[in-house]
C-alpha cells in the first residue's frame, strides 16, 4: 500500500527565493511546505482533485476542494472545452473548479497545490516549472481556472495556494452572481489585474486597497492592479487575474483571514433586502399563475366529464 504522507511530500516543492513585489507576508497558518504535509490534511481533508464540476438548478454548495494540477482525469469524465478556453494555446486550460448554481448560495474553499517540478506542458513540451534564472524566477506555465457562478444567492470563495514558488500555478478566478453579494478572499501572493462590477461601489479590504493601484473605471466596472506593476512589466509575476461581480448586490474583495472586515462591509442594506425580496415575490407570483392555470384545466376537465356523463345517461 502506498504511503500517502510520502506521496504528498513529493508534490510539495522546496521553497525558493522570489523577487519581492510589495505584497503582504504570509502568516504561519497560511504556509504549505515540506514540513507541513500533515497540516494540509487538517485544513483540506478531502483527496486532491482536478477539473471539478458541480452544476445544479436548485440547492446550495458548501464544500472544500483541494486542486492538484498534476492530476489528469480521463477525458470521458470531463465536459467539452469551449473554443474560448482553447484560445490560449501556450497554457493548459480548462476549469480546475467550476461551480454553477441557478438558485442557491455558494460557500467554497479552494486550495491549489503546486505543480511537480518535473512536469511538462502538454501543449508545447516546455517544463511547467522553469528553472530559476538570476534573481527573477519565471512564472509557472500552468493556469488554474476557478469559476463560480450563481443566479440568485450569495457567494463566498476562499482561495489558498500555500507557500509561493515558481511551481505555484497562475490563478484565473471568475466569480459572478445576479441577485446576491460576493465575498472573495484571495491568497496573499495574488499579483495581477483585479476587475470588479456591481450595482454599488466595490469594496476592497484595507490591506488589499494599499496593495492595489486604480487603473480604469467605466460605468459599473472598475479595474485595479494588485502588487508591483513594474514587476509585471519585467516578467517576474505569476500572471494572476480576477473578475468578480454582482448585478444587484455588494462585492467585497480581500485577503485570507479578513473575515470580520468582510462581515462588516457586507451588512445588509436596502439594496440587499430588495435583492432578496424581489426574487421571492416573483416566485410567488409565478407559482400563483401556475396554480391558476392548473385549476382552470381541472375545472375544464370536470365540466367535460360532467357533460360526458349526462350524454351517456
Amino acid at each position: 500500500m502506498p504511503n500517502n504522507k510520502q506521496d504528498q511530500k513529493t508534490l510539495l516543492p522546496t521553497t525558493v527565493e522570489i523577487l519581492p513585489t510589495g505584497l503582504p507576508p504570509y502568516t504561519e497558518t497560511a504556509e504549505f511546505g515540506p514540513s507541513s504535509a500533515t497540516a494540509m490534511e487538517d485544513w483540506h481533508p478531502n483527496a486532491p482533485q482536478n477539473n471539478i464540476l458541480i452544476a445544479r438548478t436548485f440547492g446550495s454548495v458548501k464544500s472544500r476542494f483541494t486542486v492538484d494540477p498534476n492530476i489528469h482525469p480521463p477525458r470521458s469524465l470531463l465536459r467539452a472545452v469551449s473554443a474560448w478556453e482553447k484560445e490560449d494555446g501556450n497554457f493548459k486550460t480548462g476549469d480546475a473548479v467550476e461551480l454553477d448554481v441557478g438558485w442557491g448560495r455558494i460557500d467554497a474553499e479552494v486550495c491549489v497545490l503546486p505543480v511537480s517540478e518535473g512536469a511538462v506542458c502538454e501543449q508545447n513540451g516546455y517544463p511547467c516549472c522553469p528553472k530559476k534564472r538570476g534573481d527573477h524566477p519565471p512564472p509557472c506555465t500552468i493556469m488554474s481556472r476557478l469559476s463560480v457562478r450563481t443566479f440568485i444567492g450569495d457567494v463566498t470563495l476562499k482561495v489558498d495556494v500555500g507557500k509561493l514558488s515558481p511551481c505555484t500555478p497562475r490563478l484565473n478566478i471568475y466569480v459572478m452572481t445576479v441577485w446576491g453579494q460576493v465575498a472573495l478572499f484571495l491568497p496573499r501572493s495574488f499579483h495581477g489585474p483585479l476587475v470588479t462590477s456591481c450595482s454599488g461601489t466595490p469594496r476592497l479590504s484595507s490591506t488589499l486597497a494599499r496593495m492595489s493601484t486604480p487603473i480604469k473605471e467605466v460605468g459599473r466596472e472598475k479595474r485595479w492592479f494588485v502588487g508591483d506593476v513594474s514587476a509585471w512589466r519585467a516578467g517576474c509575476e505569476h500572471g494572476d487575474n480576477v473578475t468578480v461581480g454582482s448585478s444587484f448586490g455588494k462585492v467585497w474583495v480581500g485577503y485570507e483571514g479578513e473575515e470580520e472586515e468582510a462581515r462588516r462591509a457586507l451588512r445588509w442594506g436596502p439594496v440587499q433586502w430588495l435583492a432578496h425580496i424581489v426574487p421571492a415575490v416573483l416566485t410567488l407570483w409565478f407559482l400563483r399563475i401556475v396554480l391558476a392555470i392548473l385549476l382552470w384545466f381541472m375545472r375544464l376537465f370536470l365540466v367535460s366529464l360532467a357533460k360526458f356523463d349526462t350524454n351517456a345517461a
